[in-house]
């Protein structure tokens, strides 16, 4: 037996409508693929922006830095080095990259000062009575040069009475390097006493 139910309900075919009408709004709300494609394209370009700006930020910060802590340790050195080099009173070695003389210290005694600067590490060294400290690094160039009471150059460690230190520090910033051309100074030997 077959049952063949027929409805004129008006409030049926409004259902019916109504859910044609939600499915059909739903289809309409969602994003084309061209829509999509376009987003992800310009999404990708601020990420890149914002990528690139990040690490150009980044490099000139640990750049100036670099700098900071360049120029910092080069006034350090220079302070050290004139200190030691205004109460030497007597030159035993003065080459292009060693300079060892006695010096005043404490009271009346004399103490052995030396620098010297090492091609492999890229360190100046000094050593003062026996103790050892590095107080230059990342020296990329470097020269002591010597000159006479009349300021002739010279390298008999007998007539030095200027010497002259001259140095290029590079530090390395991720992939690039930073150079600080900053030591240039004369120092005279004033406790120490030479003929002409």
């Amino acid at each position: 037996m077959v049952f063949t139910i027929t409805t004129t309900d008006p409030s049926s075919s409004f259902v019916m409508k109504r859910a044609k009408h939600f499915r059909h709004r739903s289809d309409r709300r969602a994003f084309t693929l061209a829509e999509l494609m376009l987003a992800i394209t310009i999404g990708g370009i601020v990420l890149a922006g914002a990528a690139t700006t990040v690490n150009l930020w980044a490099r000139s910060s640990v750049a100036v830095g670099n700098y900071a802590d360049m120029s910092g340790t080069c006034r350090r050195a220079l302070d050290i080095f004139a200190s030691d080099v205004r109460m030497a009173n007597d030159v035993s070695v003065s080459t292009a990259d060693t300079f060892t003389f006695t010096a005043y210290g404490s009271g009346t005694s004399s103490v052995t000062v030396s620098y010297v600067f090492d091609d492999t590490n890229d360190t100046l060294t000094r050593t003062y009575d026996g103790t050892s400290r590095v107080i230059l690094e990342n020296v990329e160039k470097f020269g002591l040069t010597y000159s006479d009471l009349t300021l002739s150059t010279t390298t008999n460690p007998l007539s030095v009475k200027v010497v002259q230190i001259k140095a290029i520090l590079q530090k390395k910033v991720i992939n690039l390097s930073n150079t600080d051309e900053i030591i240039s100074a004369r120092f005279m030997l004033r406790n120490r006493r030479v003929s002409t």
